[in-house]
């Protein structure tokens, strides 16, 4: 383990520092480019398929359930959406 130190809270400023010096450090050659095209290509469809399995299946999964695990369920489903949406942000960049 490296001995960096981790501050406990970081300006907008340092923050977008770190950010573009993050980026000009990451060059990525193009077979690892091309790796995690696929990989997050595989990830998507994957994620689609659990979520329309849940969302398929939402109603039958209820039925007898107690309000918080429909609620588990929800966010499980919300959760899903997310990493949907951080997947295609990733990939814009």
């Amino acid at each position: 383990m490296s001995d960096q130190f981790i501050p406990d809270a970081l300006s907008h400023k340092d923050l977008a520092k770190l950010l573009n010096t993050a980026a000009k450090e990451s060059v990525v050659g193009s077979t690892e480019q091309e790796d995690r095209v696929s990989l997050t290509t595989d990830w998507e469809a994957r994620i689609k398929a659990v979520l329309e399995e849940v969302t398929r299946q939402s109603k039958d999964a209820a039925e007898g359930k107690t309000v918080d695990q429909v609620m588990a369920l929800g966010s499980f489903r919300t959760h899903l959406m997310l990493s949907l949406q951080a997947l295609r942000a990733a990939d814009k960049n």
